[in-house]
């Protein structure tokens, strides 16, 4: 009797670590499906737009039935505002690890635009979504945009200002007009991109054509913003 008693408790606890086992693997195979959903949805809304996606659809691209799906996103609505936060957490991001570092304010902003040039280059979905988004006047997204956009801009406005208390920018450039623009001749290539190649069979996407934009942009700011500095042993213009 105690012998079997004794089996009974030794084998007790390999049938708790097979229940364990059980639920951690369950886990991670939702957490697995919750990410491809996200995927499946990012691209998805990305062709076709947010009317032009159904529920439907992205689970038939995520390999499970629709009322699957909504056990980790109970409407349309709230994955497409998943999704859409997902991407303004990445760019939130991207931005922190730049704009907080320690090089000088002109080498950041450097390093910032090449970055997020690269950023958008590597997510064209996530890019499309932001501009389409961005151009609806009421698009679904709008109050997680109030929520997450200003703070983010805010971050770079502050940025330019203290550069510009620095030395290293110009005065005169107004710092929130400067990011507006940035932000067409950066986001605005990769949204046309797909137009440019119809009408003029031209690939903006290709990575050397993408590596000469990028020098291009970074000119026009070092000119536009940038203090220029005297060569080193002269004195400017007036060196003889």
């Amino acid at each position: 009797m105690r012998s079997l008693e004794k089996k009974q408790t030794q084998r007790a606890p390999k049938g708790g670590a097979a229940r364990h086992d059980s639920r951690v693997l369950d886990l991670h195979r939702s957490t697995d499906t919750r990410e491809r959903v996200l995927v499946v949805a990012q691209t998805l809304f990305a062709e076709r737009g947010y009317r032009g996606t159904s529920l439907r659809d992205i689970a038939r691209g995520v390999g499970i039935k629709a009322p699957s799906l909504l056990h980790y996103f109970p409407s349309k609505e709230q994955l497409y505002v998943a999704v859409l936060d997902r991407i303004l957490e990445g760019l939130e991001d991207s931005a922190n690890r730049v704009l907080m570092g320690r090089e000088s304010y002109q080498e950041r902003a450097r390093k910032a635009i090449a970055d997020a040039i690269d950023y958008i280059a590597s997510r064209p979905e996530p890019m499309r979504i932001i501009w389409r988004e961005m151009t609806e006047q009421h698009g679904v997204g709008r109050q997680l945009f109030k929520r997450r956009l200003p703070p983010l801009f805010a971050m770079g406005v502050n940025f330019l200002f203290r550069g510009q208390r620095a030395g290293e920018f110009r005065e005169e450039v107004d710092p929130f007009h400067f990011l507006l623009s940035l932000n067409s001749i950066t986001l605005g290539y990769f949204t046309t991109a797909a137009m440019v190649r119809r009408l003029w069979n031209q690939n903006l996407l290709e990575p050397t054509v993408i590596e000469r934009r990028k020098r291009e942009v970074l000119d026009m700011v070092e000119r536009t913003l940038f203090v220029q500095k005297p060569p080193a042993g002269g004195m400017g213009p007036l060196a003889v």
